[in-house]
């Protein structure tokens, strides 16, 4: 029953921690760099909603909103002012810009907000038991919230147009830039969408803790080991990855200190990188 009580843990967070490797692995497949800053986008969106909830006054889905928002206007400035210069330059180049500006957001963050630890003050509900299960609502709420932005990303990538140049583009800048397809927009589109996940991502998870200067850069590992398990710039393979790294540090919790168990993420990144370096359904093309 406690193998069984993890795995649903793990699910949840899973999901959630899915979001945050999808978001990383958009910006790879597509600018072609691993984007430390990632995590602390997830931050912002986070303080976004607190600030939302208790200085606004907004009811709850508006302050989300207000979180998204804010997250995705951050990223996206840092995207005009830095990023978008840096395009055609090697990708080392925009991996270490974006250390700086992980850097930059979480102390502007501190200097904002302080060190202290905030909470939603969210309505605590009774768990319900589900054959020996215990089952939060909440978690249910959160678990259905990120299935279903997945599954908008999903269907925005398969069946639109913004979509189908995102993955012409992926596959190949330079024939889509021949093609007539508008790479800068396409761009544009993608940091919009990646932005999003990140601050929809550090809403939950902070829903789930609590909120603080470094929630993002705690989920950051385990978000870079899902990505690279299931495939740098594959987003089925981001969202498989998730879910397992999700499920597997909740069943090492029965075996190991809680305190440890996001150790376990570099476990799995060292194996996955000596067997299997290009992930589980992820390209050999975009590892070269």
């Amino acid at each position: 029953m406690h193998v069984l009580q993890a795995l649903a843990n793990g699910i949840i967070e899973g999901s959630i921690l899915a979001l945050a490797a999808l978001g990383l692995t958009l910006v790879f497949g597509i600018a072609r760099f691993p984007n430390a800053a990632h995590g602390d986008y997830l931050t912002v969106g986070a303080y976004g909603t607190f600030f939302g909830l208790h200085f606004l006054g907004l009811p709850l889905t508006l302050a989300v909103v207000c979180g998204i928002l804010v997250t995705a206007l951050v990223g996206v400035l840092f995207y005009i002012f830095v990023f978008k210069k840096l395009a055609g330059r090697h990708s080392a180049v925009s991996l270490i810009a974006s250390v700086g500006i992980a850097l930059f957001v979480r102390h502007a963050v501190i200097f904002i907000a302080g060190t202290d630890q905030y909470t939603y003050h969210l309505p605590i509900l009774r768990a319900w038991r589900v054959g020996g299960l215990k089952i939060l609502p909440m978690d249910l709420a959160y678990f259905s919230v990120s299935v279903a932005a997945i599954a908008a990303v999903h269907l925005l990538l398969r069946y639109t147009d913004i979509g189908r140049r995102m993955r012409a583009v992926s596959d190949s800048p330079q024939l889509a830039r021949v093609s007539g397809i508008r790479v800068g927009r396409v761009h544009l589109a993608m940091w919009m969408i990646s932005l999003s996940l990140a601050g929809l991502a550090g809403i939950l998870l902070a829903s789930r803790t609590v909120v603080s200067p470094y929630l993002g850069w705690d989920i950051l590992l385990p978000a870079f080991a899902a990505a690279i398990l299931g495939g740098f710039g594959s987003p089925y393979g981001a969202i498989l990855g998730g879910a397992v790294i999700g499920i597997s540090q909740e069943l090492a919790v029965l075996f190991i200190s809680e305190t440890y168990k996001v150790a376990f993420s570099f476990v799995i990144i060292a194996v996955v990188l000596l067997v299997r370096p290009w992930g589980i359904i992820g390209r050999k093309e975009l590892v070269r």
